[in-house]
């Protein structure tokens, strides 16, 4: 039933982009703003657009990828980290299955920045602290052109030890133009629909002087997450955590550009951008607690909600026919909150929670917990049993309120001021001068708290029990984690809606007390190392040269100086000889000047083939968490996470190579190596202890590590398959492999470690048949295993497993003017999957479903 309704989603896809000729102004524009554009991935229908993009690759003197939008349209990446994951060397986080972080060489995705329109963006979400910008608020509909540095120059902020991803939103097209796109799908997990539309309209005034565009689109769907996860004493499971999520997912962004072109050849510009966000969530969760001998079940609500809205003006002058200055004023602010559940005053994760006690679990290790296999006890990796009695089913008559948890986060980030100014000059005709300067004023708010509350029973009586309410089978709850061999739903309770609970708390509020011993907030120590305010200014200059050396070689090498001044205003906990605990301000400091040096050497040794060397520095800034000394506990992970004010920033020295050769006008074959040699990397040490009484915690703390490095092989290959004789010159293979190997020493453990969040490997493959009028495309997407965090051994490093996506997409063009387009993503339905320090001892394992869409795009003019 699956597949039959996702038949028309594998059969055709694509949006299409905007006119061929602002496409084809674009990149004329590139190549004479930005000449250093090295490597250029397009993964377009028409081939004509991969030979122009060939062009500027041949003709560029750095090393940058990139995407234009023709390539992000034909796949069926659906926002801005998703459409770049296809890029050599380039891998995604996800969240719910969607692609969310950006990182570059299979490094943390907080050491590659991520920038719009050449300015690095503020970040807010709701479970890190980290500088990575989430980009799963952001269509990539608004998307001209993505470009993936990997070795900067000194023009471009060097906070970027991976590299930089910059993601440049349209602007006036050349024409008048005017496109609509629709489409309609269905996620099988969730049993649900999806709905995308995106409306773009540009035009230019009588002469082409003034031009506008104003695009908008919003994207809806529902999703479903069937998830278990086990939590562990040491090697013993305690909990099992049986998860079914359902909800739906609201994008909207708007881009707006105008431009005014000058008499000399300049222009001034503005823009604005807004993107959205809102994820409705409802969760409900079986924990089995074979240690209390209880089985707990969870009631969640909550919305989450992600908002940016950006601003920039700016201009290009040009004085005489060697010298240009351009200058830009840019302000964004993020913003992360809950919505309005159970209240307004309450916005919250919303948990209430129903208890059985004395349930009875068999088979359990005489210390009372479960073991897998690889752990010596009888409990398989994939199929982990309940341990229930035969024909157990939770009573709801014997299921009592346990708690009601208001999980409370507010994350406002803002770069209030950011100035850019670059001049450039034509000194001699071998050689081009460039110098400029960039400021920015940054602040941060983080506030945090984790409150729970029981029912008073002393002034009220009893707590409820479940089957006070009205109950019912919990979404999806017979196919629950079908993929697995063990049927979990069949002990599962029924539940209530959630609406019901939410009026009963609404109604009931004054009846529950607060827990304070189980609550983390400001008062009591526990939610510190989330509440600060955080400013931060950075202010760079720099100089480089481009010297032509000779017909065959260009030297580009320049200096960066960034002065980085961060203040945190925080408190921290105190207990005092009575053992009575009170709270201290804390008013840090930290100051830094980065010395950043690059040299960049393109050399044509034939003229089908280019060799590249880059030599560069390039820094890290510790995460804002980080930075701020107080510590948080989350009960639902069994976690407490404390930060470090004496952090310093992470350093690299990267050396790059990279040999390409031109199949005449058919495609590129490439291949490099790269090495970092790391100074001061930031790891998060864990230990297991204890916190207010709770054994078996996680404690991380940040430190800083001894020196690190990290090398790699980097291969690309684009090849139209124009040898083949008929229909099968219209193939094409577009594939890339990243092999990536790293070493750090951590404190206490013997032996070199991986860098933390480094994945050894990353590869793509993509065959596409492309006749010009029917376009199909099959692409696979892998990364690797890494560590995500590292523990006192190996036996308790925490991974994130390999993941391989495989989607389809196609489109038929229909004249000039119409494409219908499909998509199916995730077509092998891959689980999303965390183990420590084996796979057979799991700790989270998820599925999300194959989804896909049918529509249109119509272009008028």
């Amino acid at each position: 039933m699956i597949y039959v309704k996702l038949l028309p989603a594998t059969i055709t896809l694509l949006v299409g982009q905007v006119n061929y000729a602002h496409a084809q102004e674009s990149s004329k524009q590139s190549v004479q703003d930005d000449s250093e554009i090295e490597e250029i991935v397009v993964l377009g229908r028409m081939f004509e657009t991969e030979l122009r993009s060939l062009e500027l690759q041949r003709e560029s003197n750095r090393i940058v990828n990139v995407v234009s939008a023709d390539g992000i349209g034909k796949l069926p990446d659906r926002n801005a980290a998703e459409a770049v994951q296809r890029v050599a060397g380039v891998s995604i986080e996800r969240d719910q299955g969607e692609g969310r972080f950006v990182a570059v060489r299979g490094l943390p995705s907080q050491w590659s920045s991520s920038s719009l329109n050449g300015h690095r963006l503020p970040s807010a979400e709701e479970e890190t602290t980290s500088r990575a910008t989430a980009f799963d608020f952001f269509p990539s509909e608004l998307i001209e052109r993505i470009e993936v540095s990997k070795a900067v120059t000194a023009d471009q902020e060097g906070d970027s030890i991976g590299g930089n991803v910059n993601f440049v939103t349209r602007t006036a097209p050349e024409e008048r133009t005017l496109d609509i796109s629709l489409s309609g799908g269905y996620a099988d997990k969730a049993d649900g629909d999806i709905k995308s539309m995106s409306i773009l309209y540009g035009d230019r005034s009588e002469g082409g002087k003034w031009g506008f565009l104003a695009n908008v689109t919003g994207w809806s769907r529902d999703w479903a997450t069937d998830n278990y996860e086990p939590r562990r004493k040491g090697e013993g499971i305690y909990r099992l955590e049986l998860r079914d999520y359902t909800g739906t997912r609201d994008t909207l962004g708007l881009n707006l550009a105008t431009e005014y072109r000058l008499e000399e050849g300049g222009k001034i510009f503005a823009r604005g951008l807004y993107g959205t966000l809102e994820d409705e969530e409802t969760h409900y969760k079986h924990r089995l607690r074979f240690d209390k001998d209880r089985m707990e079940l969870q009631h969640i609500h909550n919305t989450l909600i992600t908002r940016m809205q950006g601003v920039e003006v700016g201009g290009e002058h040009f004085f005489g026919d060697d010298k240009q200055l351009n200058w830009n004023l840019a302000s964004y602010d993020n913003e992360f909150r809950y919505g309005n559940t159970p209240n307004k005053d309450d916005r919250s994760y919303f948990v209430m929670r129903f208890d059985q006690t004395e349930v009875g679990y068999v088979g359990l290790d005489d210390d009372g917990l479960a073991y897998n296999q690889i752990d010596g006890g009888t409990d398989p990796a994939e199929n982990i049993p309940t341990h229930l009695p035969d024909g157990f089913v939770m009573d709801p008559t014997q299921s009592s309120l346990s708690w009601v948890e208001l999980y409370k986060v507010y994350v406002n980030e803002k770069d209030k001021v950011v100035a850019t100014f670059d001049f450039s000059s034509q000194f001699s005709s071998e050689l081009e001068l460039k110098f400029g300067m960039k400021y920015r004023d940054k602040e941060r708010v983080s506030e945090f708290s984790d409150a729970f509350y029981i029912w008073d029973e002393e002034n009220y009586g009893p707590a409820p029990v479940l089957s006070d309410f009205t109950l019912s089978d919990q979404p999806g709850r017979n196919d629950f984690l079908s993929e697995l061999d063990i049927n979990y739903d069949s002990q599962f309770s029924q539940v209530a809606s959630m609406s019901q609970l939410e009026n009963f708390w609404n109604q009931n509020r004054d009846k529950f007390n607060l827990i304070p011993e189980e609550s983390a907030l400001v008062e009591n120590g526990g939610a510190l190392g989330r509440n600060f305010e955080l400013t931060e200014r950075h202010l760079s200059a720099y100089g480089m040269g481009n010297y032509e050396l000779s017909d065959r070689a260009i030297l580009v090498m320049g200096l960066r100086l960034t002065q980085t001044q961060t203040k945190v205003e925080s408190q921290v906990f105190v207990n005092d000889e009575a053992n009575k605990g009170y709270l201290v301000p804390f008013n840090g400091d930290k100051e830094y000047l980065s010395i950043l040096p690059s040299a960049h050497l393109k050399y044509a040794l034939t003229e089908d083939s280019n060799i590249r060397l880059a030599l560069t520095r390039t820094f890290a800034r510790p995460d804002f968490g980080d930075l701020n000394p107080g510590g948080y506990y989350a009960e639902h992970d069994n976690e407490f996470i404390g930060g470090n004010p004496d952090l310093d920033p992470t350093y690299s020295w990267n050396l790059d190579f990279m040999y390409e050769y031109y199949f005449n006008d058919s495609g590129i074959l490439s291949a490099g190596l790269f090495y970092k040699d790391i100074t001061d990397p930031i790891f998060k040490d864990v230990k297991e202890g204890e916190y207010n009484g709770v054994s078996g915690v996680d404690i991380y703390s940040p430190e800083n590590g001894e020196d690190a490095w990290l090398g790699g092989l980097e291969f690309n290959i684009v090849r139209k398959l124009d040898f083949l004789p008929g229909f099968l010159s219209n193939i094409g293979v577009s594939t890339n492999l990243t092999m990536l190997d790293s070493e750090m020493r951590i404190p206490g453990r013997d032996g070199a470690v991986p860098i933390s969040r480094q994945a050894d490997l990353l590869h793509n493959l993509s065959i596409y048949y492309d006749d010009g009028t029917v376009s199909i495309r099959l692409a696979q997407n892998h990364k690797g295993e890494y560590i995500e965090e590292h523990g006192g051994n190996k036996n308790e490093d925490q991974y994130y497993g390999a993941y391989t996506s495989l989607d389809m997409s196609a489109n038929y063009t229909i004249g000039d003017n119409l494409v219908i387009f499909a998509e199916a993503l995730n077509l092998t339905n891959e689980p999303l999957t965390y183990y420590i320090g084996d796979k057979d001892r799991p700790k989270q394992v998820e599925y999300y479903g194959v989804r896909g869409q049918l529509g249109f795009r119509y272009s008028f003019f």
